[in-house]
């Protein structure tokens, strides 16, 4: 008798275990890890004798050890499933009634859920309700990319569940065998992480700065706080972050603008003037202006008129005022200039097709320990993109995949670029001649042209002002082109430009100007040098001029 009723005992106990729902989860793979890896955690439900049609699961993982990548179910195709998340929650267990932290139904019916604020977690939650068959199996697999954390124990915890089967009937017990996921031996540290600006040659890219910011729990850029961290960027292009960055981070960056450089004063010429000019003035039939190729972006980088949402003629207008020298302009335009202490247009984001579209993006996420992202700028006004990163290239390097970005946390990284970032525009080149004589005691600057077809042409000449007093210029560029000459401190801008769509600069000598020595001089040399010299033809496209 006493043998049965052991046996009987034995029976009991199995039927009880056997009459319970059990939910694990567990990580792949286990071994050679190392920061930045993706890791698969797969969810599996063992029903025993109960027939689940709903299945409801909460967890909580590490954020600082885990970034979150994805989910994907696997219960069939008469199924429904849902998954959504929290971040900057975490779940402590009840001990109320004695019960443990791997009784999840038990767990569930103790409420309120102490759930609290706290920035190092996140909270998942996974459904599954089922028609043809119950709930049983592998449930879901969810992959993450392992972040720089050090120690990686408990960083996935099971905490709440229950389930219900085809009558409505609650399942009891829902148990877990530990409930705990923890790695182990992960290498790694944390990661450089570099930002690579584009940007044409000749460009002092020096004088700029990167910058990374976090991300708010809404998914938006934080740029109201303190950055991570501010780099200057070298002469290639280049800043390399060591700190503050580590894998699996998502963040945002951004590129500033200079402040008090002479080239400022020399980013909006002829050239973008011009380019707005047609801009606004090239149309269809209907009125539909048709110069711009890139036209969301192009009229984002043209517009300058202050308290002024879409870029118009009045954007045009400054800009070519800018280059006749009218005086104030920047009072009515956001002009680039090395004395207004960064109030012009400003624009950067990450090198993408975003860009190309006038959309600007920053976001992007750490998914290795050693990573580069390329970014892109424009100069308010900077229509011809002298200062700038071009589109041209942009859009080559988009379309042959030569670039490094992980965009809007989820993209895939383009074969990384080894070469520095700086670019050479494909620009014709043409030559103004400038020869300087001493003709009855003056001093006199004669500008000869070979070039035919010129809608605008502008120079800048710095001359020795202790030496010479600028007399007047003479102009013979032609009967329907503007004509434009400005003086102060030693600097002299001068050219034509067409504002009738059809005038060109007349080749010959259409600049002819005159000085007056402030003491006797025998030669010329080392009285003028060219600070710019710029050119566009008649479609717009910029001329390389070079004054000779």
């Amino acid at each position: 008798m006493k043998k049965l009723l052991t046996l009987l005992g034995i029976l009991v106990i199995s039927i009880a275990t056997n009459a319970q729902l059990t939910i694990n989860q567990s990580v792949t793979p286990t071994t050679g890890l190392k920061v930045g890896d993706t890791v698969s955690i797969k969810y599996t439900v063992a029903k025993g004798t109960t027939t689940p049609r709903y299945f409801w699961l909460r967890y909580q993982f590490n954020n600082k050890a885990l970034a979150y990548v994805s989910t994907t179910f696997s219960q069939g195709t008469s199924v429904q499933t849902y998954y959504t998340s929290w971040t900057g929650y975490r779940f402590t267990a009840s001990t109320a009634n004695s019960i443990t932290a791997t009784s999840l139904y038990d767990q569930y019916l103790i409420t309120p859920w102490a759930y609290a604020a706290n920035a190092d977690w996140n909270i998942g939650q996974l459904t599954v309700q089922r028609t043809d068959a119950s709930v049983d199996g592998d449930i879901a697999t969810q992959k993450y990319v392992i972040k720089d954390l050090g120690l990686y124990n408990d960083i996935h915890k099971l905490d709440l569940s229950y389930s219900i089967n085809a009558s409505s009937v609650n399942i009891s017990p829902i148990t877990t065998t530990t409930g705990l996921l923890s790695l182990s031996n992960v290498t790694g540290n944390t990661s450089q992480f570099k930002l690579r600006v584009l940007f044409p040659t000749g460009y002092d890219i020096t004088a700029h700065s990167v910058a990374l910011f976090p991300i708010k729990t809404d998914g938006t850029i934080d740029f109201t706080v303190t950055p991570i961290a501010t780099k200057v960027l070298d002469a290639s292009g280049e800043a390399t972050f060591t700190s503050g960055v580590k894998v699996g981070d998502s963040l945002a960056v951004w590129m500033y603008g200079a402040t008090g450089k002479t080239f400022m004063n020399n980013i909006i010429t002829v050239s973008d003037a011009y380019k707005a000019f047609l801009g606004i003035s090239q149309t269809d039939i209907t009125g539909a202006k048709t110069y711009f190729t890139r036209p969301t972006l192009e009229k984002n980088i043209g517009l300058i008129t202050k308290s002024k949402g879409l870029f118009s003629e009045s954007d045009s207008y400054h800009m070519f005022a800018y280059v006749m020298g009218i005086p104030n302009v920047k009072d009515s335009a956001w002009i680039p200039l090395s004395t207004n202490s960064g109030l012009y247009k400003w624009f950067s984001g990450l090198l993408n097709q975003s860009w190309l579209d006038g959309v600007p993006t920053y976001k992007t996420k750490v998914t290795s320990s050693n990573q580069a992202v390329d970014m892109v700028y424009a100069w308010g006004g900077d229509l011809d993109w002298s200062h700038s990163s071009h589109p041209d290239t942009i859009a080559s390097r988009v379309s042959t995949g030569n670039y490094s970005n992980s965009i809007n946390d989820n993209s895939t990284i383009k074969t990384m670029s080894t070469t520095s970032m700086s670019y050479t525009q494909a620009i014709e080149s043409t030559k103004l001649g400038l020869v300087s004589t001493i003709v009855n005691g003056k001093v006199v600057l004669t500008g000869t042209l070979t070039k035919e077809g010129l809608a605008g042409l502008e120079v800048i000449l710095q001359y020795d002002n202790s030496k010479l007093t600028f007399d007047n210029i003479s102009f013979d560029a032609g009967p329907n082109v503007t004509n434009f000459s400005t003086n102060g401190e030693g600097r002299l801008t001068f050219g034509s430009m067409d504002q009738t769509k059809t005038a060109r600069i007349k080749i010959g000598t259409p600049y002819k100007l005159t000085f007056t020595p402030k003491e006797t001089i025998s030669n010329t040399a080392g009285l003028f040098y060219t600070v710019l010299a710029d050119a566009v033809d008649g479609n717009g496209n910029k001329i390389n001029l070079i004054v000779e």
